[in-house]
Parts: structure tokens; sequence; C-alpha cells
């Protein structure tokens, strides 16, 4: 079994959907990337489509590991945060008296 925080960076554990926005740049990226692939596989025959299949399959497998990776050590380092913050609670205050 994946532990809590790969299952949720992998998007089986999600507290909301999330979805492109509108004219972002990450939606004309998309586009621009969507664009690219289909020129590119017209101008392939059907040995080096296969080719690009694999390499696509590859990229994203690779793309997935890395960004599971990184939420993970991000969240990590923000609860080291938190702790450290919590840790240091004892010198917000001034004087120590109580209201």
């Amino acid at each position: 079994m994946k532990s809590v925080l790969e299952e949720f960076a992998c998007g089986n554990i999600s507290p909301e959907p999330r979805f492109i926005k509108h004219n972002s740049d990450y939606e004309k990226a998309v586009i621009a990337l969507s664009d690219a692939e289909n020129k590119l596989r017209a101008a392939l025959n059907g040995t080096e489509q296969g080719l690009l299949n694999t390499m696509l399959e590859a990229q994203g497998a690779v793309s997935l590991l890395a960004n599971t990776d990184k939420f993970i050590y991000g969240y990590r380092l923000g609860v080291l945060m938190t702790m450290e913050v919590f840790n240091g609670k004892e010198d917000l205050t001034v004087g120590g008296k109580d209201c």
C-alpha cells in the first residue's frame, strides 16, 4: 500500500477537484503542447508514432514520479516549519505574564 502522502499526491485522495482555468497560462501551454503533438503525429509513420507513444508514456511516468516526490518533500518541509514554530512559541510572549 502507498503512503497517505503518495495517495494524496497521486490524486487518489483529494479534498476537491482541480480544473484548468480558462485562458490561463497553463491552459495556453496545454493547447500549444497538444497542437505540436498533433502536427508531429501527422508527419510520422506508424512505427514512428509507436515510438512517440512509448516516449510520451515514459515521460508521463517520470513526471508523475517527480511530482509525487516534490509534493511529499514540500509537505514534509512545511510540517518541519510548523514544528519549529510550535517549538519556539514561548519566545513570542513578553515577560510570560497572563492577560
